[in-house]
């Protein structure tokens, strides 16, 4: 009983520390790029009409770093955690880090073979690495939203490709599909965040300590 207990305000510590919103901002940003890259590739090519959001990046991290030194931690404290979830988290960095090498070697093989390709070939294979990077991050980070999101977001190539068939959209759906889920993410993590500020001060009764 008093384990389960401990592992509660463990989990509890970890959320407030790590998941009060701001992230949430960081992910609208980039799923933005994918809505709003494709527009500028037209004009700027492939590679510029993504490397332009690289200051827009910086920007958003920088104003969540300022937040959280503002904001977040006067609420909650300093957090530090104990072995157990750091190493859980050595974990997910890794995992992640295979996700990714595998979704950047799918990438090049897309724009290889892109001309003798299907474009529901290749949404079908862009969602399931989406679903798939998704499902590991709220696994590993405990974080169920970060599931929903990720069912979102591989839904978003597949409707995408479909309203592109149909002559609904251009640039495979992918400005009105991802631009939709960059809104959705978007007012998610400001809802969040706006749930987080009435929280109690640090020394109100929040662990300052995630070990267990």
């Amino acid at each position: 009983m008093i384990d389960t207990d401990l592992k509660s305000i463990e989990l509890s510590t970890y959320r407030a520390a790590v998941d009060s919103g701001l992230w949430d901002f960081m992910l609208a940003s980039i799923v933005a790029m994918f809505s709003i890259a494709p527009l500028l590739s037209v004009h700027l090519g492939d590679f510029w009409s993504s490397a332009v959001f690289l200051p827009v990046f910086v920007a958003v991290l920088v104003a969540i770093r300022v937040v959280q030194k503002r904001v977040v931690e006067p609420r909650i404290g300093f957090v530090e955690f104990a072995r157990p979830r750091r190493q859980r988290m050595l974990v997910f960095g890794v995992v992640m880090l295979v996700v990714n090498s595998v979704a950047f070697v799918a990438g090049l093989l897309v724009a290889v073979r892109e001309p003798v390709m299907d474009g529901p070939i290749v949404s079908f294979i862009m969602s399931m690495v989406i679903l798939a990077g998704f499902t590991l991050a709220s696994f590993f980070l405990e974080i169920p939203r970060v599931f929903i999101y990720g069912l979102l977001l591989a839904a978003a190539p597949v409707v995408g490709e479909a309203l592109f068939v149909r002559g609904y959209a251009s640039h495979h759906g992918f400005p009105i599909v991802f631009g939709v889920c960059s809104v959705v993410i978007l007012v998610s993590g400001t809802l969040r965040f706006i749930r987080f500020l009435p929280g109690r001060q640090a020394g109100d009764g929040i662990p300052a300590s995630g070990g267990s």
